[in-house]
């Protein structure tokens, strides 16, 4: 009786360790860690992080976008920049204006200039592709007058003067003359040089005239030819 207690005893007893042992043996194989891991919060690494040396580089800005404009137009040539302008033609419509006088009209008619008296406008037709400062030029210079027939004064009709060139020099008329100047006196000497310019500034569409008299101005010509004339 005895002895099989004594073996049950020792049935118990190695039982036992061999439990214990299994039990150690788990908790070997099991990692060293807590149950249940959470993850590091934000704070918590930034907190770990350590600070960085030196200055921290700035973002770089984006490029501009790219834009390919077209090419610049050139700048119109000419082939000789010193060259005056050429005066227009006429087309289809064709005609001018010249300028005559009426005396003592006190501006009733025309513009009132001078001696009181007034400067008329006078069309002039003139053949398709003509010059029409040529053409307005010889109504104004031409022997027979054309003025006295319509009841107008025309200060040149005395004098034996020729239309020779003509052009543009920017915004002004330039008229070459040549041959005698006779003007009947001071009155006269104003009639000249109004029918002259006004009647050159329209027919070339300049804004205003420089006459010229065998290359003499205008304004030495009547000069030296207005000697010994008494105003009128």
């Amino acid at each position: 009786m005895r002895a099989r207690r004594g073996a049950e005893s020792t049935t118990t007893a190695i039982a036992a360790l061999c439990l214990s042992l299994a039990l150690c043996l788990a908790g070997c194989a099991s990692p060293a860690a807590s149950p249940t891991a959470r993850p590091a919060s934000p704070d918590s690494a930034q907190a770990t992080l350590e600070p960085v040396a030196g200055p921290v580089p700035m973002p770089r800005p984006a490029p501009p976008p790219y834009f390919n404009p077209p090419p610049a137009p050139l700048p119109p040539t000419t082939a000789n920049p010193q060259a005056p302008a050429a005066l227009p033609t006429t087309g289809a419509s064709t005609g001018t204006t010249v300028y005559f006088v009426a005396i003592g009209d006190g501006g009733s008619r025309g513009v009132r200039f001078g001696c009181d008296d007034s400067l008329v406008p006078v069309h002039i037709t003139a053949l398709p592709g003509s010059d029409p400062l040529a053409v307005a030029m010889g109504q104004l210079l031409a022997p027979a007058d054309t003025a006295a027939r319509a009841g107008w004064y025309n200060a040149l009709a005395g004098s034996g003067l020729r239309y020779v060139s003509g052009y543009l020099d920017g915004t002004t008329a330039v008229v070459n003359l040549s041959g005698s100047l006779r003007p009947g006196g001071l009155c006269d000497q104003t009639r000249i040089e109004t029918q002259l310019a006004q009647t050159a500034v329209a027919a070339s569409g300049a804004s205003q005239a420089a006459i010229y008299i065998d290359g003499n101005t205008l304004a030495d010509a009547l000069s030296l030819r207005l000697g010994g004339h008494s105003p009128e």
